[in-house]
């Protein structure tokens, strides 16, 4: 149900790729999620025919030439053998490295077992967002919140199915656009990885010229877990607006020679030393290179002019959500204390600029459901999420080599695109709290970016006033209450 749901709110031509033990059975849930489909192909685990890592790159990225969506699943755990050289689905992930999404129920084990399953996602340097199925249910205790709920029943009415899917996801998990992408199930869920490192520009991508606008939405597509059956790994590629057509099956045998890479092959399990089919290594300590609670950073406190400022700026932005976009401006959460603001700089051992303290006691970030968005896909993190995410990259530097143009410990994330990428501060000697963009692939960069959070959110509210697009390429609209922004292709 989960998956149909991504592939009914995605936009263009989908595709599964069913890892399977046996021959899958003509259910209600298969049937739903076929009517969603352009294709289902399926593979067998197990046996000396059993696909490898390279097999099912090959098999992606040859579906990717006309589908603008692939989901690839299996009915195992994150961390089930299924095949030579015992890899899994976490291995494959990361060889992909792609943002994941855990789907969950709503039962009285569902936050241990998707706390569990974040955690080795997390370990492995995945990042990685949370969809529900079902109707109540205590989840507040997840690491992270919900970028979705299903509700238990929607199976039932495959009519409307469709028409509501997208209202059920947070926008990011809306395929609009295309990145490649890859995910697995645990016990409770599944999980999706981020855009591999050959990625371009769909504009370059796709020899046929898109549209000049496209959804800001960044096509982290991810995917589910069907709970203990299915996981799907997800690559959101180029196509754009391509019409569904019927479900085709077909049974395929994998070749032990790996099927040719439509474009730039991704890096191969093999190239990963002392490993054969390589495992997702152990997340190195972030302490190695960003030290926790050293010393005793003086915590910032915003001056009286700083914090107008700021506030000034929010009070626009929230004076036009609630007259044209409600259901966003329901998504900014209360203000951070100021004490836990002050810890969290302890702990990162690194002082935040004070227009981002301004911010954070204005507004702790937002939910992740309906989520107001900073243009043109970023979504302000709560300081729980801030250090998270903060983590993450420390232990990926950790592993080096990389230098401080990729990531450094004195960079403050403050807002997320949910693939891996972030707005940051650059809290360096002489960086001065400017903002910056960060994306694994290529590092951190500073050019298109104001000096300030401040000017920032100025600029926002300045853009959703006048209707002028910000930066002179991200337009804000609205659709069902809620703020999108669109990417405008440049002039």
């Amino acid at each position: 149900m989960a998956a149909a749901a991504i592939s009914a709110a995605s936009k263009g031509r989908v595709a599964v790729l069913h890892i399977a033990d046996g021959r899958h059975d003509d259910s209600a849930s298969r049937q739903l999620l076929s009517d969603n489909l352009a294709t289902y192909v399926e593979v067998r685990a197990g046996g000396i025919d059993a696909p490898r890592p390279d097999d099912l790159v090959g098999i992606t990225r040859a579906l990717a030439r006309t589908h603008g969506l692939i989901l690839v699943g299996a009915a195992h755990g994150l961390l089930v053998p299924l095949g030579r050289g015992g890899w899994t689905l976490a291995d494959l992930a990361w060889a992909l490295q792609a943002p994941v999404v855990v789907v969950t129920d709503s039962g009285p084990d569902s936050t241990n077992h998707t706390t569990l399953a974040l955690d080795a996602l997390t370990s492995r340097g995945l990042s990685a967002s949370v969809i529900a199925i079902g109707d109540g249910g205590d989840l507040t205790g997840l690491p992270v919140g919900l970028a979705g709920r299903i509700p238990a029943g929607a199976a039932d009415q495959p009519e409307l199915f469709r028409a509501e899917a997208a209202g059920w996801l947070d926008p990011v998990l809306r395929a609009t656009s295309g990145r490649a992408v890859a995910a697995d199930d645990s016990s409770e869920g599944a999980v999706a990885t981020s855009a591999s490192s050959d990625a371009v520009p769909a504009a370059r991508r796709d020899q046929d010229a898109p549209p000049s606008t496209v959804s800001g939405k960044r096509l982290l597509i991810v995917l589910l877990a069907v709970f203990l059956l299915l996981v799907l790994v997800l690559c959101a590629l180029t196509t754009f607006g391509s019409d569904r057509t019927s479900g085709n099956d077909a049974l395929v045998q994998i070749n032990p020679t790996p099927v040719p890479s439509v474009r730039q092959p991704l890096p191969s399990y093999r190239a990963v030393p002392n490993t054969g089919y390589a495992k997702a290594p152990s997340r190195p300590a972030a302490s190695a290179v960003c030290p926790q609670y050293a010393g005793t950073p003086v915590a910032a406190e915003p001056d009286a002019a700083t914090t107008a400022r700021v506030n000034a700026a929010w009070k626009r932005i929230e004076k036009w959500l609630a007259a044209h976009a409600p259901r966003t401006r329901a998504s900014l959460r209360p203000a951070a204390p100021p004490e836990r603001i002050a810890a969290l700089q302890a702990r990162m051992s690194v002082p935040f600029p004070p227009d981002l303290v301004a911010s954070l006691r204005r507004h702790d970030g937002v939910a992740a459901v309906d989520s107001f968005d900073l243009p043109p896909f970023y979504r302000p993190l709560p300081l729980d999420q801030i250090v998270a995410d903060w983590e993450v990259s420390c232990s990926v530097l950790a592993g080096g080599p990389l230098d401080d143009d990729w990531w450094h410990r004195a960079f403050v994330p403050f807002a997320t695109a949910g693939d891996g990428g972030c707005l940051l501060v650059d809290q360096r000697p002489g960086g001065h709290g400017r903002v910056g963009e960060f994306y694994p692939e290529g590092g951190t960069g500073f050019d298109r970016w104001p000096a300030s959070i401040a000017e920032l959110l100025e600029g926002v509210a300045r853009s959703l006033e006048t209707g002028d697009a910000y930066m002179q390429q991200y337009r804000p609209g609205v659709k069902a209450g809620q703020l999108e922004w669109t990417i405008e292709a440049p002039r």
